[in-house]
């Protein structure tokens, strides 16, 4: 069996729920030695079914255990001196750092890029927001709070999926976690590939919102090109026949 390729690789997990848990599933998968920090309550998902008819107390959640295969777990509570104590010595020996929160939470709790880039100067630190940071941009939304729904509806997704135009219907998997996790997955290897030959981490971050306006790459160019404002096409497609 070949050596997976992100053997050595060393993460800190910080995320929730499905962006940032995707992003190192796909890491834990190629290899890499992600640790999940968790507080007291665990990650939200733990909750989320569905549950084997074998596991009365609920303990292995079938959205939790797919998202986080091949992780190793540890709790702290980063607001007590010792979990936050026990994060930094972790975070010295870490090739990456993954959260996603929204603006200025890891700031509050003095873990910011900064603050750990300072001690770990080849760390890649690696945030999913819902509009993005303002180390990368301004955008008016960028403090708002943002999930899966929200990024499709707000990056366009809505707008063409669906019967019509009264009709917006989001898609059925979490296509805005999952996108933006995915597209996370890859700025992190571009980061890394820099750190290794600069031995400088960065601060890399993918907001929801954009990876759903790659998604409507077609839409984007049809508007660009011809003024028409795209709808709903159900199974159709307008420039290709037979489809769908």
């Amino acid at each position: 069996m070949s050596t997976k390729i992100l053997k050595g690789l060393r993460v800190l997990d910080l995320s929730r729920m499905l962006s940032g848990p995707y992003c190192t599933m796909h890491l834990a998968d190629h290899g890499a030695e992600v640790i999940k920090i968790e507080d007291g309550r665990g990650d939200t998902s733990r909750g989320n079914g569905p549950f084997r008819d074998d596991d009365p107390t609920h303990d292995w959640a079938g959205y939790f255990v797919s998202l986080n295969r091949g992780k190793k777990s540890i709790q702290l509570d980063l607001k007590s001196p010792e979990g936050y104590t026990n994060f930094c010595k972790l975070a010295l020996h870490a090739d990456v750092i993954v959260e996603n929160f929204r603006p200025g939470v890891m700031e509050r709790l003095n873990l910011s890029y900064e603050s750990l880039a300072a001690k770990n100067p080849k760390l890649v630190y690696a945030a999913i927001r819902g509009f993005g940071d303002p180390r990368s941009g301004t955008s008016p939304y960028e403090k708002w709070p943002s999930y899966d729904v929200v990024a499709q509806a707000m990056g366009g997704l809505m707008a063409m999926t669906g019967p019509d135009a009264n009709t917006p219907t989001k898609t059925g998997p979490g296509v805005g976690d999952i996108f933006a996790g995915m597209m996370m997955a890859f700025g992190i290897m571009a980061a890394l590939r820099e750190a290794e030959a600069t031995g400088k981490g960065q601060f890399v971050d993918v907001a929801m919102y954009d990876a759903m306006i790659s998604l409507c790459e077609r839409m984007v160019y049809l508007h660009d090109m011809t003024g028409t404002v795209p709808g709903p096409e159900g199974n159709g497609h307008p420039f290709l026949a037979p489809f769908g």
